[in-house]
């Protein structure tokens, strides 16, 4: 079995590892890959990058697509023997079939939005915080 995590909106990847309210969860057959089976895993209740690598340890998840990851939450899923493959927009269920098949195209390494898209900004917020609580440090191009 084959498991692919992807960070996950409306059907599309979602910008921010740590800030996604749902991971789709795709597992193929390792002998059919045209076999798989897709599940929503909600995440509201997660916070940061240390939760959702837990959760993706728990699920035993061989790779995860997003759209921005930064260096602590890539490190961790590196440490659980997970793949992090940031740098991604689109259509969520063409993006794992693309890569579990092995068509997944390089990143640009930019993202899609060009910035924060749903991390609210993480250049400061009240009293010296940065707004999404990523110390200022995730990577999502603010």
């Amino acid at each position: 079995m084959i498991r692919i995590a992807v960070s996950y909106k409306d059907g599309e990847i979602f910008e921010h590892f740590g800030h996604s309210e749902y991971f789709a969860i795709y597992e193929y057959d390792e002998h059919d890959l045209d076999k798989s089976v897709k599940r929503l895993v909600d995440t509201s209740a997660m916070h940061g990058h240390e939760d959702m690598a837990a959760l993706m340890k728990r699920e035993r998840i061989d790779a995860v697509i997003c759209g921005q990851m930064g260096d602590e939450a890539r490190a961790l899923l590196l440490q659980y023997g997970i793949i992090p493959v940031p740098g991604y927009c689109g259509d969520a269920d063409t993006a794992a079939d693309l890569l579990v098949t092995g068509q997944l195209p390089p990143a640009d390494g930019g993202g899609c939005s060009g910035g924060c898209g749903g991390c609210s900004g993480c250049h400061g917020g009240d009293e010296g915080e940065d707004a999404c609580g990523c110390g200022g440090s995730c990577g999502c191009g603010c």
